[in-house]
């Protein structure tokens, strides 16, 4: 998947019980949002760890912002989607839009097993310094295996203008020599003088 300008993220609490057909059925969602409303791509998965441990996070990936309106439109009419939210059994609690700006950092095609999200406070005026720490840092997280990586900032939901930064791996293996190697990277070190992480999770693809 190229990269794109925006990523909608929504999260529900879902009845264990409905965990595996909801999963069929999100890989349906997923496709028809791919074929008839302009999506990028998307990912599906449990968060792991974090404020939301337990729950389903859906991501989708839009160059534009007319694209998920027109998602929405076809969601409205889909069966698939309705027989999630008919089950009764699905509390979608958290939908937020994030920019994802450009980094030299080289997204994989291959679909990632795992993703980190971390979300940051940091002024808007040090955008352009949190991206040359990112950029800076891209070779670490690459050189330990991570696959994706994107970088934006929260344009809605109660953390509006925080930073977030997703990235896609293979395996926890991956995720836990990045963070060894990225605590001692002085990119890192110099980003934690002037940002705040204020959450991280580890979510798993399903």
């Amino acid at each position: 998947m190229s990269d794109t300008n925006y990523i909608i993220l929504t999260v529900a609490s879902v009845d264990f019980s409905y965990r595996e057909n909801m999963t069929k059925l999100m890989a349906q969602h997923s496709k028809d949002l791919i074929a008839n409303a302009g999506v990028k791509g998307t990912r599906f998965g449990s968060i792991g760890t974090g404020e939301h441990a337990g729950s389903l996070i859906f991501i989708q990936f839009y160059d534009e912002l007319n694209g998920y309106q027109k998602a929405m439109e076809f969601q409205s009419q889909s069966p698939v989607f309705k027989e999630i939210m008919d089950s009764g059994k699905v509390n979608l609690y958290l939908r937020n839009i994030a920019t994802s700006l450009p980094t030299k950092f080289e997204n994989s095609t291959e679909h990632p097993k795992y993703i980190v999200i971390t979300r940051a406070e940091a002024a808007m005026s040090d955008k352009d310094k949190f991206l040359n720490c990112i950029n800076d840092a891209a070779s670490c997280f690459k050189d330990n295996g991570a696959i994706t990586l994107r970088f934006g900032n929260l344009l809605t939901g109660s953390n509006v203008g925080n930073y977030l930064l997703g990235v896609g791996y293979p395996s926890m293996e991956a995720i836990e020599k990045t963070y060894d190697e990225l605590l001692a990277h002085s990119s890192y070190k110099e980003l934690m003088t002037f940002a705040k992480v204020n959450m991280r999770n580890i979510i798993k693809i399903l």
